[in-house]
Parts: C-alpha cells; structure tokens; sequence
C-alpha cells in the first residue's frame, strides 16, 4: 500500500504506479483483507507518520475489543428483558417477585453469567495477544 498527502488529505493506492513519488511505502503484511489505512499510519501536523508494531497491533486489538462488544451486547439483547423485570421488581422492594422471576428465568440467567465468563476470557486473550496473527485465531463466537 502507497499513501501521501495530498491538499492535506491522506491518499491511498495499492499499486506503485497509482500513486504519486512521494508516496510512502507501507506493509500491510499481506493482510485480506486490507485493514483501513489508519491502522498503519498517522498523519500529524500535515506529515505522515507510520505507525510502530506496537500501534499497528493495539489498532487490531482495539478493533477486535469492538467486534466482541458488539457480538456480546447481541447475545444479551435476547434476553434483557429478563434484567428488566427483575429489576423491576427490585425497585418495586417485592422480593417474592425477584425470587420468582429468579426462579422463571434461571436457565437464562446462567446463560448470561456463562457469556459474561466466556466474554472476560475473551478480552484476556485479546490484551495477551502478541501478533497481529494471533488476534486473527481468535475466533469471536460463543
């Protein structure tokens, strides 16, 4: 990937005959495919900067930070109304309530403590990860 500056926009081409001579080389590490162009570089104060290992990887593992909080809260959203009702009640100070919705909806209620495990572990070995390749295994799926 070839990026460069151009009317203080940052330009993108795939191939070196597309972009201009100044265009600076970047790796994208024969990713597929090819992550956004911010995963690699920064642009500061009108130059570009690439980014470091360090930075390309915390990019990746912000990315994949995001993907499981969106398949996490997608899997509770099935059942939140459970967690309504019982909070619900809570407010309500009925206890016999709380106990009987507990009751209701046990089965759901340890699915949820299950993700919510399954979700940690997840997030551990995202922080763990040393490789870019590494954080590609890690297959977001409960």
């Amino acid at each position: 990937m070839f990026v460069w500056l151009e009317n203080g926009k940052l330009k993108v081409a795939f191939h070196k005959e597309n972009a201009t001579e100044y265009a600076i080389e970047i790796d994208t590490f024969g990713l597929t495919p090819i992550p956004p162009v911010d995963a690699f570089v920064k642009v500061d104060s009108g130059t570009i900067i690439k980014k470091t290992q360090d930075e390309i990887l915390q990019w990746f593992k912000d990315e994949k930070m995001k993907k499981l909080k969106d398949y996490v809260a997608s899997l509770f959203q099935e059942t939140d109304y459970i967690i309504t009702k019982i909070s619900e009640a809570q407010l309500l100070n009925d206890t016999a309530q709380v106990e009987a919705l507990k009751q209701k909806y046990s089965l759901q209620l340890q699915e949820r403590e299950k993700i919510r495990a399954w979700n940690e572990q997840m997030k551990q070995a995202i922080k763990n990860a040393t490789t870019i390749e590494e954080l590609n295994r890690l297959e977001i799926k409960f």
